[in-house]
């Protein structure tokens, strides 16, 4: 089998492009325009877009709103038709698209399955066949032959996956389809979701969940603005796109990619006993472990900055949303983010280890300074704080005019999801200098099998009971 053979999707240089028109009577004058003129404005929904997909691969499509995701699913669907470029998919598609689409509100679900299997190319007797599992899997009770335009927004979704997943396709598109519906719906859709990819069907996932795209997917595609920024590694493209999401574009040392760029096969995330979704792996070090070179040229070139003016909305991780105070007396003027001899990583594992650095310009003399460090999940919770005079650290007395980097080593034993950063300098306990609220953001990824706010380091054995003893008597219970 070669290459092409081994392909299910190829996008060669898909552009969408729509004319937008200020008011309604703007575009009635430019069809009734005899000499042509242009009343509208071009907005390019889509860029020059390259890329394949092989056979059997789950790709997560990652993007801001406006990006451009949602469009390539309907072109690759055949919902839309591209301005230019062409799109070749082998093998029958079901789309899961904006909610209803597809559907006649007038229809019964019954009926609109009917409608949508005959759409997709099945006979009418095979549809009838299939349509008690497609019942049974909705499982909304009698409404299933009531009119559509009487169901929930989950009872609409509920159809939508049952019908796509039961016309046995070899490309399943889902456009955030999967947010809609209760936990347990969810929980049969993920199910089924995953014995597609036993099944080696492939699959394009869109979603704003960056740490379902290297739990699920084993390839990852970041849109951002109309255009193709990267493909590839999904950690590293989850990684990317809290980058995109952080500062709201792209920084100026990650160009945007372009050409045809076939994807390397890439083995789905490693399963482990009862974890279906498998995990990431990782490098983790130790609180104590030595500096590697990478890590000591990356401090390197963050030490010789030498300019003297706040550089912290350079950073990837910069929350331009952040809360700042103090008495001006020091000022947290730079900060670095060290993980595993990455700079400034946006996605982080769960339980690793991470160097914060704070560059701290002083603009009056402090015999004591106190920097610390506070942890906040996205309500604005304290989840950790600590600083140095708890610490029982004394630092070297500052004057006017010094520049001063303090480091916090931390392992990362936080739970899944989003975290704030949070330092502060101060000259006593309750005198502060400069506190940036939420200064910096990241997130936490890890496998799924433990919630909450922190991650503990949890053991677990079972206790055996004996309650007989040999001498007839009872046994205290016996690990």
């Amino acid at each position: 089998m070669n290459h092409a053979d081994k392909l299910a999707i190829r996008v060669e240089n898909v552009s969408k492009k729509y004319k937008l028109f200020p008011s309604n009577r703007a575009r009635i004058r430019e069809a009734l325009d005899p000499w042509r003129r242009s009343f509208h404005h071009e907005f390019w929904a889509l860029r020059d877009i390259n890329f394949t997909v092989s056979r059997g691969h789950t790709v997560g499509i990652l993007g801001m709103n406006g990006s451009g995701k949602s469009t390539l699913l309907q072109i690759i669907a055949s919902v839309l038709q591209p301005t230019a470029g062409t799109v070749h998919v082998t093998g029958r598609v079901a789309a899961l698209l904006e909610l209803g689409a597809g559907f006649n509100p007038d229809f019964t679900a019954r009926e609109n399955v009917v409608l949508n299997g005959t759409i997709m190319g099945l006979s009418r007797s095979e549809i009838l066949d299939r349509m008690s599992s497609i019942e049974a899997f909705a499982d909304i009770g009698e409404f299933f032959d009531q009119p559509m335009k009487t169901h929930s927004s989950g009872m609409f979704m509920r159809v939508a996956f049952a019908t796509a997943i039961y016309v046995d396709p070899e490309v399943l598109i889902i456009d955030e389809a999967l947010s809609v519906g209760d936990a347990k719906f969810q929980e049969k859709c993920f199910r089924r979701f995953r014995a597609f990819q036993d099944d080696g069907k492939t699959i394009l996932f869109v979603t704003h969940d960056r740490s379902a795209v290297p739990r699920y997917c084993n390839v990852g595609l970041v849109l951002h603005q109309g255009q193709l920024v990267d493909m590839g590694d999904p950690g590293d493209m989850a990684d990317l796109y809290g980058e995109v999401l952080t500062v709201g574009g792209l920084t100026p040392h990650r160009p945007r990619q372009s050409g045809l760029r076939p994807v390397v096969d890439r083995p789905a995330p490693d399963a482990v006993p009862g974890d279906p979704v498998g995990d990431r792996p990782r490098a983790v070090t130790s609180l104590t472990s030595p500096i590697s070179v990478k890590h000591n040229e990356i401090l390197r070139q963050f030490l010789e900055r030498a300019i003297l003016a706040d550089q912290c909305p350079l950073n990837p991780t910069y929350n331009k949303y952040e809360q700042r105070f103090g008495n001006g007396h020091a000022e947290i003027i730079d900060y670095l983010m060290i993980e595993a001899d990455r700079a400034n990583p946006t996605t982080i594992a769960v339980g690793a280890d991470v160097d914060f650095y704070f560059k701290v310009l002083f603009h009056r003399d402090v015999e004591d300074p106190i920097i610390g460090i506070t942890f906040t999940n996205s309500e604005g919770v304290t989840v950790y704080a600590v600083n140095t005079a708890w610490m029982k650290e004394t630092l070297i007395p500052a004057r006017a005019g010094d520049v001063r980097v303090y480091r916090y080593r931390v392992r990362l034993n936080l739970g899944i999801g989003d975290w704030f950063l949070e330092p502060g300098m101060a000259e006593t306990t309750t005198d502060i200098c400069d506190c940036r609220t939420a200064l910096a953001h990241f997130y936490l990824i890890d496998r799924p099998y433990y919630g909450g706010l922190a991650k503990l380091d949890i053991g677990f054995s079972e206790v055996s009971i004996d309650t007989q003893g040999s001498s007839g008597d009872p046994h205290p219970l016996s690990p």
